[in-house]
């Protein structure tokens, strides 16, 4: 190892150095466990929390769909990390690495004086206490092609991609007045996926293309296709059968249609193919079908379910390695009460971020006792999806079951109190208001081509 990157590595356990805590992720859980650790020790030196990001903003996923149809800006939707961040250090690298014997994370960044081989450079960060919450990425189950030529709605650049998608796509249809084969195909929009990443994307994007068409593009308004396509029988099987069965009947009315038990099995720029065969002509798969760890977390040399998520127990602790938490959608966490692994969803996320940041903060003060030590013990307190506008369902404590405008109005108080921030309350608050006053908005973004030689005007 060069001098110039041991210098870089800071050993908390040496004498007169500070505890280290590392926090991985930008997401619900740990940006809960950052606000708790920093309230706990804001006047004790002797702590140093630092908290590792690609991005370095955070992102308030459930609002992804009302973005990508154009309801709600798209910057009303993250937040800058380091608004959170009023003691930690924060860093916004990718983690390239992570030794849990050595106790020390290799980051990868753009700017610094170690480079490398492939234009980044390279720092080296030892810990105390680690927290890994890099939440999930897209699942395609190998199909590259699928990969290749569908959209996706796990970032604020898929939603601003797809929008802009969307809208120049039905400027390219209303043009098509000869080609009738083409002009459908290209009016025929795929959701694959039918849990909740699916079936909000899949009521947003039709609310917004039938409303569109119908103040702007009135030439095509008896043509337009919106499919959800899912490899199981019921809808938002994650939910409630009864709710699913509502779901899709409220789709159905507003004009979605179901391949349901047929999974996508490929794709092309311009069609989708199904298990049994089918060949769907489109230019528009959206993939919602499955979520990942990232390999960072799936090479990790510790235990793994079967979905590649660490398995940590009741404490949140990854077994073998002291000080070591894994929370949200990476963790594999049992619930005591079904014996199956706890959703990967935001409210789970948030609570899991408070037990993991008592179990530090007692570990630090050196009371963390098996008697001490915090359980993440949580019932669920609720699942809901919004399904288009001003529709709606839920259930409440797993007894009250809620769908229409009430369970819809619940999903954007619930949400609305939940985002980080008064101003992106506001904000938020702001755009939902204008969106029932004012037609939708079919200005893109950003060009989706240019012709060579031709100038901006």
């Amino acid at each position: 190892m060069s001098k110039e990157i041991e210098e870089k590595i800071v050993n908390p356990t040496s004498i007169g150095q500070p505890t280290r805590i590392v926090i991985l992720g930008s997401g619900f859980a740990a940006i809960e466990v950052l606000k708790k650790l920093q309230n706990e020790f804001d006047t004790n030196n002797n702590i140093e929390i630092t908290l590792v990001s690609r991005d370095n903003f955070i992102l308030f996923t459930p609002m992804l769909p009302e973005v990508a149809s154009g309801m709600i800006e798209t910057r009303n939707i993250v937040t800058p990390v380091r608004a959170f961040c009023k003691k930690a250090k924060f860093y916004q690298a990718k983690v390239k690495s992570i030794d849990l014997n050595s106790m020390s994370l290799t980051l990868t960044h753009a700017i610094g004086r170690q480079s490398q081989p492939n234009g980044w450079y390279e720092r080296i960060l030892r810990y105390d206490y680690l927290i890994i919450a890099l939440g999930s990425e897209n699942n395609f189950f190998k199909m590259y092609d699928v990969q290749k030529y569908s959209f996706t709605m796990k970032s604020i650049d898929d939603a601003i991609i797809l929008r802009n998608h969307i809208i120049n796509v039905l400027e390219q249809a209303s043009l098509e007045e000869d080609n009738v084969e083409l002009r459908k195909s290209l009016l025929t929009f795929v959701v694959a996926g039918g849990g909740f990443n699916g079936v909000e994307t899949v009521g947003a994007i039709n609310d917004f293309i039938r409303d569109s068409i119908k103040d702007y593009y009135k030439n095509i308004q008896s043509e337009v296709r919106v499919m959800l396509i899912d490899t199981n029988e019921k809808l938002l099987a994650e939910v409630d059968e009864e709710l699913g069965d509502f779901a899709l009947e409220k789709l159905k009315a507003k004009g979605v249609e179901f391949m349901m038990k047929c999974p996508v099995t490929g794709a092309t720029t311009n069609s989708v193919k199904l298990y049994d065969g089918t060949i769907i002509p489109c230019y528009t798969l959206i993939w919602s079908a499955g979520v990942t760890p990232s390999e960072l977390v799936a090479e990790l040399a510790c235990e793994h379910d079967r979905g590649h998520r660490i398995v940590v127990n009741n404490y949140l602790e990854v077994a073998g390695y002291s000080g070591v938490y894994a929370l949200g959608d990476c963790a594999s966490i049992t619930d005591p009460h079904t014996g199956k692994p706890y959703p990967p969803t935001a409210q789970h996320a948030i609570r899991e971020g408070k037990v993991a940041a008592e179990n530090i903060i007692l570990a630090v003060k050196r009371k963390n006792g098996e008697k001490n030590k915090v359980k993440f013990d949580y019932k669920t307190k609720g699942m809901m999806a919004e399904i288009g506008t001003r529709t709606g369902v839920a259930i409440i404590f797993n007894k009250f079951k809620l769908h229409g405008f009430v369970a819809w109005w619940l999903w954007r108080m619930y949400y609305l109190a939940n985002l980080p921030t008064t101003k992106k309350k506001l904000k938020v608050l702001g755009d939902w208001i204008s969106d029932l006053i004012f037609k939708p908005d079919v200005s893109m973004i950003t060009r989706q081509e240019r012709e060579s030689g031709e100038e901006e005007v």
